[in-house]
């Protein structure tokens, strides 16, 4: 429970119709479900008020309410397909809350399943940035592996002529800019904002930076295998606690950091707007 003067809902949607994973986010990540280090993370929270899982599935409802979380609705079919966006389920769960509840909240805490190695202090440093920044939402982001400079499409043929134009081969990597890119683990925004522009990306939009030992981010069973072998490592450097401890004191080993950014670098956008998202 926070003690601040400002309210926030955490809301982690868990739709049960995941296509490529099937029964992702109940599928135990270190002997515990998906949609559950979410979860724990956000009740460790000194920001969040409540914390409220969405999703079509009694079964998933009831793991989730074991791990402490709020599961006042099964949310309906129509809002549970491929189609279904992500900001449609965010706006269900605001609805419901005021209307059946009589709850509101001056700010959304967006906490995807599919990012289980945000810890709780993550969540503390986001909140409180987006109240001291006085900004209308954040999004967290981590460093690129490879600068987006080094990158192209290719035509039909394959021919890579002019892959990289001349002048960006002329920079030496070391002088590149540093570039960011979305990681899906933390989206905030002030209620009245995103129920406005449904989206988190706006005007006034801040990021939040993370490392990318902590972005992981499970679309396959490669990125689940890896995110295990990522929390495994966590944990033993926080003493073989949980997901939720203090920030570690020891830095990670170095090689970890481009496994992670490759393995998580495919992050959907599906938060920013209004895309289907399948984790939702």
């Amino acid at each position: 429970m926070s003690s601040h003067n400002h309210s926030f809902l955490s809301i982690i949607p868990a739709r049960s119709g995941s296509k490529r994973l099937p029964d992702k986010n109940i599928k135990l990540l270190c002997g515990k479900p998906l949609l559950a280090w979410s979860v724990e993370s956000a009740l460790d929270s000194k920001y969040i008020d409540e914390v409220v899982v969405s999703t079509d599935s009694s079964v998933y409802a009831d793991i989730a309410k074991s791990y402490g979380a709020n599961v006042p609705f099964l949310r309906p079919e129509s809002l549970s397909s491929d189609t279904t966006t992500t900001f449609d389920v965010l706006e269900h769960c605001i609805r419901f809350y005021k209307e059946s509840l009589g709850k509101e909240f001056d700010y959304i805490v967006l906490l995807q399943p599919t990012s289980p190695l945000r810890q709780a202090w993550h969540i503390d440093e986001a909140c409180e940035k987006i109240i001291t920044k006085e900004m209308d939402s954040l999004i967290s982001v981590c460093k690129c592996e490879h600068p987006p400079l080094w990158s192209n499409t290719l035509p039909e043929n394959e021919n890579m002529n002019d892959f990289i134009p001349k002048a960006v081969r002329e920079i030496r990597s070391q002088d590149l800019p540093q570039y960011y890119r979305l990681n899906g683990t933390i989206f905030i925004a002030k209620t009245e904002s995103l129920l406005t522009h449904k989206s988190f990306l706006t005007p006034q939009t801040i990021a939040y930076k993370m490392d990318n030992l902590y972005s992981s981010d499970i679309d396959s069973a490669l990125d689940f295998t890896f995110a295990e072998f990522l929390a495994s490592h966590i944990r033993d450097i926080n003493g073989g606690g949980g997901n939720t401890q203090l920030k570690p004191k020891i830095l990670y080993i170095p090689l970890l950091t481009p496994f992670a950014t490759a393995l998580s670098s495919h992050t959907s956008l599906s938060a920013l707007d209004v895309a289907p998202a399948e984790a939702a």
